[in-house]
């Protein structure tokens, strides 16, 4: 059965996506908009299966991005996808994000 929180954030994440990139921090707060004393690992569950079902889609892909630029800097592999890339980005860091392909 698929969480419809997953369902939610596909949706809102497609919906930001029409005016820009969306970084995968922006998917946490999304999700602590919606739900604040969500469980860490739940959000980290729903906002991985999210991206893979964004991804799955064919819809978007996983580029590189500097704060606060929106120009990529090119595509990032998913396999080298860690913990830390859902993390805010700090000032003039490179950060993961989805675009339109």
């Amino acid at each position: 059965m698929i969480d419809n929180r997953v369902t939610w954030l596909v949706n809102e994440v497609n919906d930001l996506l029409n005016v820009s990139n969306v970084g995968l921090y922006e998917f946490l707060w999304l999700l602590r908009g919606r739900q604040p004393t969500i469980e860490e690992t739940d959000m980290s569950r729903i906002a991985s299966d999210a991206l893979n079902q964004l991804l799955m889609e064919k819809s978007v892909k996983l580029i590189l991005l500097t704060w606060a630029n929106q120009d990529s800097e090119g595509d990032f592999d998913i396999s080298k996808l860690s913990a830390s890339d859902w993390n805010d980005p700090s000032s003039d860091a490179q950060y993961v994000a989805v675009a339109r392909i």
